[in-house]
């Protein structure tokens, strides 16, 4: 129970960067819109309708709720469609577990269904309502969700990862997540993602090299960018007083074997697949490709002994979640963290981190994925 309290309120500290933006700063697909004064939200809310054209008849409006703030129970007699746009929010049904919600998750809503939604305790969040049935679909107001109630729904939905997540050690859960924001381009998650880096012991060179090996998969602009939120973080930090260790360099190469050969067997022990196997795929088709792989991504990176081959692929395949539509490329490490000594279990918390962090419609291609694996096992 006290592991479980303990991620519950890291969760709550990681949202916590989203609090300290204003609303016309929270960044979302469609304008804020107008501040509602409605009675049967916990805090702001804002409107804005998103169609131009009435005689869709199909009402589209955009809703933005502050953190913290959700509607009273309800429910719509022409059923509602919600489709997620920015921050982190929560959906429940009555009786039922709540549900996160990241951008792009969608709810149905079917008629008569109560409910309530709105935003995590610390995160902004903008969601697409899309009113059903809009010439008999009425709104029915029932009481507020109270308070126990609420924290209690966000507790729940968090919690059932926690058991799962005991399989990865504190380090592999951060760099899994800092990788994560980073292959995702979310520099605000980034932030909190780093600093759990640095609470779970990781010295700055060593959260540095995350960044630096996700440029050879989210290339240099998304790199950079996580870089320079990095170098602000550690401004700010240093000026309140708290002065992070950078730790060691990584060590000097004396191996007088030339990169590609190095980087050749490095590939070889980390994949299982001998250097001697025929060529082909992309290797067959553009080698020089074949040979940039071979002598820096496996060579100039790899080698670099900041982190484990088992942390770098622990790594990737996080970066690849967050860049989306990748399966034969997360298929490839995957597989090679299996042969490195992950288990199915740790790739499956691996993917809850990733659900939590970025939503359902980030892991579910990936559970694939690793479920093509099992088979295999």
């Amino acid at each position: 129970m006290k592991k479980i309290l303990l991620t519950f309120s890291l969760l709550i500290v990681a949202l916590s960067c989203f609090s300290q933006t204003k609303a016309e700063d929270f960044k979302q697909p469609y304008e804020l819109g107008q501040k509602f004064p409605g009675s049967n939200f916990t805090g702001d809310v804002w409107l804005a309708k998103i169609n131009k054209v009435d005689s869709l008849n199909v009402p589209l409006i955009n809703v933005t709720f502050a953190p913290g703030c959700i509607n009273s129970w309800h429910y719509h007699t022409g059923g509602q469609l919600l489709i997620a746009g920015a921050g982190v929010g929560y959906y429940q049904e009555k009786g039922k577990p709540a549900r996160r919600l990241r951008p792009g998750d969608i709810v149905e809503i079917a008629p008569g269904i109560v409910h309530w939604h709105g935003a995590a305790p610390d995160s902004w969040f903008s969601h697409v309502a899309v009113g059903c049935n809009p010439a008999t679909n009425k709104t029915v107001w029932s009481n507020p969700v109270g308070d126990k109630e609420y924290q209690q729904a966000v507790k729940e939905s968090v919690s059932k990862y926690t058991e799962a997540s005991q399989v990865l050690s504190a380090r592999q859960k951060a760099i899994v997540e800092i990788a994560v924001y980073t292959g995702h381009g979310d520099l605000e998650g980034l932030k909190t993602a780093l600093i759990h880096g640095l609470e779970a012991g990781m010295a700055q060179n060593e959260m540095k090299e995350v960044l630096i090996q996700s440029y050879a998969y989210n290339g240099f602009p998304r790199a950079l960018r996580a870089i320079n939120t990095f170098m602000e973080l550690e401004k700010d930090r240093l000026a309140n007083g708290i002065n992070d260790p950078e730790g060691r360099e990584t060590s000097s190469i004396k191996s007088k074997r030339s990169k590609y050969d190095r980087g050749r067997d490095i590939l070889a022990e980390i994949s299982g697949v001998p250097a001697s196997d025929k060529k082909n795929g992309y290797a067959a088709f553009v080698p020089t490709i074949e040979r940039f792989l071979k002598e820096h991504l496996f060579a100039d990176i790899f080698e670099r002994d900041l982190l484990s081959y088992q942390e770098r692929e622990l790594a990737t395949v996080a970066i690849l979640a967050g860049v989306g539509d990748v399966e034969p490329m997360a298929y490839g490490h995957m597989g090679i963290s299996l042969h490195l000594g992950t288990t199915l279990q740790q790739l499956s918390a691996l993917l809850d981190i990733v659900e939590i962090d970025l939503g359902k419609s980030s892991s579910d291609s990936l559970r694939k994925v690793l479920e093509s694996l099992t088979e295999k096992k």
